[in-house]
């Protein structure tokens, strides 16, 4: 039955204007977009001038970030406004393979929220890097044709895409769409990696940054995750010209903040907050992200795309009031019900004594954080203070474990350790005291995976069965769990965002000093270094 909406003030992403209108939707697209009172018919929703938008695209996520399984991230998604996710499942890739993949695909045909994937193509991060599998060229190419398949995730080995490495080409020889990963490259050897024809682009953490990778044709994608917080200073750079090559992505989030801050709208909101127009951000938020992703049957509400759009509350600031998604409003839609098992290599850890953590005296390298930004300092110790031990623990072949020091976290007491750690998702803990340090460990590999905080002796543990990533409770039971994770972790002193901290500190494809159970890792240098100077 064909439906009607009318007197919807209505935003359009391809001009950036508010129009009053009506507009019809059969079989879940939109068939006609009029005057207000122009359509008539028996099924019509009288939106009374209500500011009426696109479904909402984030441009670039990783789902296990958030703790969910697709279809759950779906579902969440839906609250926000979100009604298309391209997702990169990378992490769950790095600890089962194909079979992660294969099942990051199957749980989201259930998802309510239409997801799309890129395939990952870094697989380990560096060639370094040892997780629980290797996806190759060959791997790769076996997805080309699966339909909820558009192009390869983000190219990480910048310095096999600078050399030719021929299975880096052979990865990049696959598919048309190419999503980059670049932080801080600049000059020659920028345009020397686009020239692999490599499209976007979501490291930028200042305008300088971002308007040169516009200049030389990329698409950049503004991130506001859980650590690397980049939408104010990135909002500089979108104006009439530039809005068409920008998007929005949340990267890595909790299912908490996106909760209780939001996703896709919660950009939106940083960006106006920030000096961006409300319809500048809207394009990002919409017809950009489709346009990039050659999403054509998306991005606006126009004769022939999906049905998908929001009802804005009133006000001044933007707040998603209703979804429809295929004409569908998402609040009547059945609950997608629990995912399929995933299949993941068991835990083999070395678990070091406390006698093992012992540091060499003297000058020492020092990781140090970087607020609302996921790359580190590489400082000394003689000049550093309040500094604490941080551990990674391979956790596929009892291999052993690195030490090291950071300085940023906020402990007093007591220690945290997960196994969220990119990219090979290994063990890794930090705190206060050895014991404290070597206890936290042990919970999360005993769990099977999970996060997990140790204070005043007391263990409190977030169980992720799903790879050590994920967990298959729905959203509204995972945040409650992470409440109670989090009041432990007040106690220690730390901030919210420690466990995210936490987990990119083993990022080996992220400048400067990284931990991974080899030891410590120069990002500049792209190789081992000692702790000692």
């Amino acid at each position: 039955m064909t439906q009607i909406f009318d007197n919807a003030l209505l935003f359009n992403p391809a001009v950036g204007e508010w129009r009053l209108a009506a507009f019809s939707v059969d079989d879940g697209r939109v068939t006609i977009v009029g005057k207000p009172g122009a359509l008539k018919g028996e099924n019509v929703t009288d939106l009374s001038g209500a500011r009426v938008v696109p479904g909402l695209i984030d441009a670039h996520v990783h789902i296990e970030s958030s703790l969910l399984t697709p279809r759950e991230f779906g579902r969440l998604s839906l609250k926000n406004g979100v009604t298309t996710v391209i997702a990169d499942p990378h992490e769950i890739a790095n600890v089962s393979g194909c079979a992660g993949i294969d099942f990051m695909l199957e749980d989201a045909k259930s998802s309510p929220a239409d997801i799309f994937f890129m395939i990952p193509s870094c697989v380990p991060a560096t060639p370094l890097d040892k997780g629980g599998a290797v996806v190759s060229s060959k791997d790769v190419a076996s997805y080309k044709n699966t339909p909820s398949v558009i192009g390869l995730g983000e190219m990480m080995n910048v310095p096999g895409v600078l050399s030719g490495d021929p299975e880096v080409m052979a990865k990049l020889a696959v598919f048309d769409h190419i999503d980059g990963h670049a932080p801080g490259l600049s000059g020659e050897a920028l345009c020397r990696y686009i020239s692999r024809h490599i499209k976007t682009d979501h490291e930028c953490i200042s305008a300088a940054e971002g308007n040169e990778k516009l200049s030389l044709g990329m698409y950049v994608l503004l991130r506001e995750g859980d650590a690397a917080k980049n939408v104010a200073a990135l909002s500089k750079i979108v104006n009439d010209r530039t809005a068409v090559r920008c998007c929005f992505c949340t990267d890595d989030r909790h299912v908490d903040s996106r909760v209780r801050e939001g996703s896709i709208d919660h950009c939106i909101r940083v960006a106006v907050r920030s000096g961006m127009s409300l319809e500048h951000a809207l394009r990002l938020a919409t017809l950009s992200a489709a346009d990039c992703f050659g999403l054509t049957d998306r991005g606006m509400i126009a004769p022939g795309r999906v049905a998908d759009f929001c009802i804005l509350q009133d006000g001044a600031e933007f707040f998603v009031s209703a979804v429809y998604k295929n004409g569908v409003r998402t609040s009547s839609l059945p609950n997608p019900g629990s995912s399929l098992d995933c299949i993941c290599p068991p835990f083999s850890c070395r678990i070091p004594a406390k006698e093992e953590l012992a540091l060499p005296n003297g000058r020492l390298r020092v990781i140090g954080l970087v607020p609302g930004e996921i790359i580190t300092e590489s400082l000394d110790s003689e000049t550093a203070r309040d500094f604490h031990k941080v551990v990674s623990v391979d956790r596929y072949r009892s291999e052993g474990f690195g030490v090291g020091l950071v300085k940023g976290f906020t402990f007093v007491k007591g220690a945290i350790a997960s196994s969220v750690s990119h990219d090979a998702h290994n063990i890794i803990a930090a705190g206060v005291t050895d014991e404290e340090i070597i206890q936290a460990i042990h919970a999360v590999n005993d769990s099977g995976g999970g996060m997990a905080v140790v204070c005043d002796g007391v263990t409190t543990v977030l169980f992720l069965p799903y790879g050590g990533l994920m967990t298959p409770l729905f959203y509204e039971e995972v945040v409650t769990r992470m409440d109670d994770l989090f009041v432990r972790l007040m106690l220690t002193g730390a901030s919210p965002a420690a466990f995210m901290n936490l987990s990119f500190l083993s990022l080996t494809v992220i400048p400067h000093l990284r931990i991974t159970p080899r030891g410590l890792f120069d990002g500049d240098a792209f190789k081992d270094v000692p702790i000692s100077f």
